[in-house]
């Protein structure tokens, strides 16, 4: 098992307002090289945009031979990542 270099605390509200500091922290991330642990523990909310931003993560991630993961999900934003079938590409704990 790959160790877990980055673990990236979500925001509460993610949408495309999240997007700059995302992006910086998943390449930020990726430098380091290994997995990437997204803390969704303090997430409320998500829209597609936040979806959007989470399907281009996860392509970065993959490109470099490395995993995302979802964890601590609220019931609220694991119900729409489920509608999405987001856990088909980002392993979500």
């Amino acid at each position: 098992m790959t160790q877990t270099a980055a673990v990236i605390r979500m925001p509460k509200r993610f949408d495309y307002s999240s997007g700059v500091e995302f992006n910086q922290a998943i390449l930020a991330a990726l430098e380091f090289g290994g997995n990437i642990t997204l803390d969704c523990s303090e997430m409320d909310y998500i829209d597609s945009a936040g979806i959007g931003l989470l399907v281009m993560a996860q392509k970065k991630v993959q490109s470099s031979g490395a995993a995302l993961t979802m964890n601590s999900l609220k019931t609220a934003p694991k119900e729409i990542l489920g509608l999405a079938n987001i856990q088909k590409i980002i392993d979500i704990e």
